[in-house]
């Protein structure tokens, strides 16, 4: 038999097992890739350099110009013969936007010119030979025959400097080459630091989605096997029996004495059956900040029943939740007097059980949104990519550029006697920098590097914003921002709507709210995730987008947040129960049926505020949340 803690020993670490299998692949991706791009450029330019012909591109010269001026001379005919400049001009107009057009004219019998762009002589007559000083240019003349032995002259001069800018290109391969390659070195080197940066980042979602799905299973297991045990909960609430879990009472609501407490209140919270029957011990039964919600209940209640969530004290002072299931009716004594009838229910791991759910469910949120994540991710880092490559270009041009002056400095500090090579450098500068279009580049270059860093701003607010989401929640409230909650929640959750729906924020001037931050981010999150479902299932197959529109206010002591979508509303027949655990109108794998059962328990039960909608079916729905700023009242405050 082989020894335990050999076999324990052999195992491999997960998390280095997930850091090796995200860092390694992705580095040597990137960086194979941007190898691979480089040697491509490289025998690219080889071949065309090696490959020049200056013959080929002379050839390509005459055949342009022969084939310009045969289509000019049958185009012309009228504009000669009736010697209309304006209609010789529009003749020659589409040459104007030839970069190798020199000079082109329009000349009439007389030799009189009718048009003319560029560079021409001002009269040509027939047969009259054109010369040039500069021999980087191709000129050429052709007849307009016009009838009865007349005939017009068109002239066209075409540009050969490309020709002598390519071999001069081809003399400075070798410097830029070298320059190519230092750059290349440098791009390799950043591309490698942001290649550590990623896979870092890819590590990190790695190790938080397998913690995830640990923890998920976990509690779905937890889940599993308590929801029977709920579910019969709640069919024996009513049940007003002995032998049940339940407390049943009777409370005389004038006084706050307890007229019949059945065995299991004394068992339960541990005072005797005498002292729950003291006057006024409702009172001492509850802390002071829950006693004021019970009164206010039992004073607006005259007839009928109500369901109240309070925390109780038991003699040892411990808290403990009880449900309270209450029919109200008067004194069958007297009829004067209120007396309470009915059963409080321990639901204090009920709610222990929820709170481990609402946090499985958030858990649940951030692995469904990972995927999510990662693609938003993905758009700022192709911002950066193509402003990088932006940048290697115009570094080529700008190398160019340097050459050439550094070359028109080498012929100042050394003219010959006449200072023609100081001319020839300067022009060749001029020309570097028209070929390259440097105002181009120093007005875009600066634009590129802002989109790379507006980029990584973008990868750095939604990694900032998914891990404002995924800290684990503070015990106790604290004054937190709810506009800079919901704007990061709606960060991480973009990929839930922005392909069905637009989204539209309204956010207000709204003070700190002294709450569980966390909580309330997840009931949002929940709120616009089922907004983008209910959106999805009307412009699903169109082109079309609804809207999701999330608004704040003050609304006295209190501060709303409204929630609205452009869905196909909430059918009647299930509004009743849409906060009811486990119910969902959604197809199964796709809902849970805890989303807006446990938002409820978070706003009102937790935070004293409320939670309601209003809805039109084929119009459209808007949940709102409404938070005490400075955190729950119950002496105020409805249950």
């Amino acid at each position: 038999m082989n020894d335990p803690s050999q076999e324990q020993t052999a195992q491999p670490d997960p998390a280095a097992t997930v850091h090796a299998t995200t860092e390694l692949p992705l580095q040597a991706q990137l960086m194979g890739s941007l190898a691979l791009v480089f040697i491509m450029s490289i025998v690219a330019g080889v071949v065309g350099y090696a490959t020049y012909d200056g013959a080929v591109l002379e050839t390509s010269i005459r055949a342009k110009s022969s084939m310009y001026s045969s289509n000019l001379t049958s185009q012309l005919y009228g504009a000669v013969a009736t010697s209309d400049p304006v209609l010789a001009q529009e003749m020659i107009d589409p040459l104007v936007s030839d970069k190798n057009v020199y000079g082109v004219a329009v000349y009439t019998s007389g030799g009189r010119r009718l048009a003319g762009h560029g560079h021409f002589p001002n009269t040509l007559a027939a047969g009259e030979q054109v010369k040039l000083a500069d021999d980087r240019v191709f000129a050429t003349t052709r007849k307009i025959n016009v009838g009865e032995g007349a005939s017009g002259q068109l002239y066209l001069a075409l540009s050969t400097e490309h020709i002598h800018t390519a071999r001069l290109r081809a003399a400075q391969f070798p410097a830029m080459t070298t320059a190519v390659v230092l750059l290349f070195a440098i791009l390799l080197a950043l591309a490698h630091a942001f290649s550590v940066m990623m896979s870092e980042v890819v590590r990190m979602f790695e190790e938080r989605r397998q913690m995830e799905r640990t923890e998920k299973a976990r509690l779905e297991s937890l889940v599993s096997e308590r929801t029977k045990e709920l579910e019969r909960g709640r069919e024996q609430y009513r049940l007003v029996v002995e032998g049940t879990q339940a407390i049943p009472f009777a409370l005389d609501a004038e006084d706050g004495h307890f007229e019949y407490i059945g065995p299991q209140g004394p068992q339960r919270l541990g005072f005797s059956e005498e002292v729950w029957k003291q006057v006024g011990f409702l009172d001492k039964l509850m802390p002071r900040e829950r006693n004021g919600q019970m009164r206010q209940r039992i004073d607006d209640c005259k007839s009928g029943h109500f369901e109240l969530e309070t925390t109780v004290l038991t003699q040892d002072e411990k808290r403990v939740d009880l449900r309270w299931v209450v029919n109200c009716e008067m004194s069958e004594n007297t009829g004067q007097h209120k007396v309470l009838r009915g059963m409080m229910i321990d639901v204090t791991d009920q709610r222990r059980l929820e709170s481990d759910l609402a946090q499985a469910q958030k858990l649940e949120s951030v692995g469904r949104l990972a995927a999510g994540v990662a693609h938003e991710i993905n758009t700022p880092v192709q911002f950066v990519s193509d402003s990088v490559h932006f940048v290697r270009e115009a570094m080529d041009d700008l190398t160019g550029i340097v050459d050439k002056y550094r070359e028109l400095r080498t012929a100042t500090q050394n003219p010959n006697p006449n200072g023609t090579n100081v001319a020839a450098a300067a022009k060749a500068a001029k020309e570097a920098e028209d070929e390259a279009d440097l105002d181009y580049i120093l007005e875009n270059a600066p634009v590129a590097l802002d989109r790379a860093r507006d980029g990584l701003g973008r990868v750095a607010a939604i990694v900032r914003s998914m891990k404002e989401f995924a800290h684990p929640d503070r015990k106790e409230m604290a004054q937190s921002d709810l506009n800079q909650a919901i704007s990061s929640t709606l960060v991480i959750a973009s990929n839930e709507y922005k392909y069905v729906a637009e989204v539209e924020t309204d956010l207000g001037n709204v003070p700190l709210v002294n709450c569980y931050a966390g909580e309330i981010n997840q009931v949002v999150l929940n709120l616009i995730v089922n907004a983008a479902h209910a959106i999805s299932d009307v412009v699903k197959g169109t082109p079309n987008k609804g809207k999701i529109r999330v608004a704040t206010r003050v609304l006295g002591e209190q501060v709303e947040i409204a929630i609205s979508d452009s869905g196909k509303g909430i059918p009647v027949d299930v509004r009743s129960r849409i906060f009811d655990p486990f119910f969902t109108t959604k197809e199964v794998g796709k809902g849970t049926g805890q989303g807006l059962a446990i938002a409820r328990a978070v706003i009102v039960d937790k935070h004293g505020g409320t939670l309601h909608f209003e809805t039109e079916v084929g119009r459209g729905t808007t949940f709102y949340i409404r938070l005490p700023i400075n955190g729950p009242d119950p002496a105020s405050a409805a249950a």
